[in-house]
């Protein structure tokens, strides 16, 4: 039986691929450190395999950006929508804060102006309105109890409303200067030229203004004081509109309440003075000493 003599080149084991790749690494760094002309071929082998890096990388770099840009989409939708829900949050709260903002600037308005007219004015919310502006009367929560009477003057921060005509113990009905049986005895401030002022039920009239006299849009009207009930001074209306009438001597004249008629929330009830109070003359000023 023949036998057939096979010759097996021996392999190299894992010991001697790292020893020789190991001697290769080594020769490589020494002729990367000793000799320029490899640091050349280098760069040429960088610059020629550059191409297929950036074409390796760029799937990558896509990956990478559209994720950021998924990202930052879903980040900037989510603020929006945070941003708009906090937006309607504020506006609602806004709207639902500024008649508490306005009444409590109109109180403090209220409060400011007590001291000035005199020390027993008193402040008084109004609790009920009519439902129709012609029939000009409110209630107020001040009664006889707290020392309210038939015929005291009412205000607001900007001027007279009208007066108290019918009390109950805890409130008391005022009647506006707009009702059509109302007439408050005024007076031009800037000249002191005396009329009447008439409501017409929902507003205010200035019928006989003599055209002898000065008056033009602008004008304030105050109370004269004349009648004993409302004090002098507080203003009632606002002249709009003042035309020489052909034909009559007084003025065609539109004028317009200085008080919030229809829109106040608390008033100043001014107590009339007593007869006996209305006689005292006025306490003369006194000298300073010398």
């Amino acid at each position: 039986m023949s036998q057939e003599l096979h010759f097996v080149k021996p392999a190299v084991g894992p010991a001697g691929k790292l020893v020789l790749l190991s001697m290769l690494s080594i020769a490589l760094l020494v002729l990367d450190s000793r000799y320029a002309a490899l640091q050349q071929a280098k760069a040429y082998v960088a610059t020629a395999l550059y191409p297929l890096q950036w074409a390796a990388n760029q799937p990558v770099e896509w990956v990478r950006y559209g994720t950021d840009m998924l990202g930052d989409k879903h980040n900037l939708l989510r603020e929006n929508a945070r941003l708009r829900s906090e937006n309607i949050r504020l506006s609602m709260q806004l709207q639902l804060q500024q008649p508490a903002v306005r009444e409590l600037g109109e109180l403090k308005s209220v409060h400011r102006l007590q001291p000035l007219l005199m020390p027993n004015v008193m402040v008084a919310e109004i609790v009920s309105k009519a439902s129709s502006a012609q029939s000009g009367r409110f209630l107020i929560n001040r009664g006889s109890r707290d020392g309210v009477r038939v015929g005291d003057p009412v205000s607001d921060e900007h001027g007279l409303l009208g007066q108290i005509t019918s009390v109950q113990p805890a409130a008391a009905e005022v009647t506006l200067i707009s009702h059509n049986q109302a007439v408050i005895p005024a007076m031009l401030a800037r000249s002191g030229i005396r009329t009447l002022v008439y409501g017409r039920g929902g507003g205010l009239d200035l019928r006989y203004f003599p055209v002898s006299a000065e008056l033009a849009a602008g004008d304030l009207l105050v109370t004269s004081g004349i009648d004993s009930i409302y004090p002098p001074g507080i203003p009632v209306a606002k002249v709009t509109q003042a035309e020489r009438n052909s034909g009559t001597p007084y003025y065609r004249a539109a004028i317009e309440a200085a008080a919030g008629l229809h829109s106040s929330r608390y008033v100043l009830v001014i107590p009339q003075k007593t007869s006996a109070e209305a006689a005292l003359p006025a306490a003369p000023a006194s000298s300073p000493q010398e």
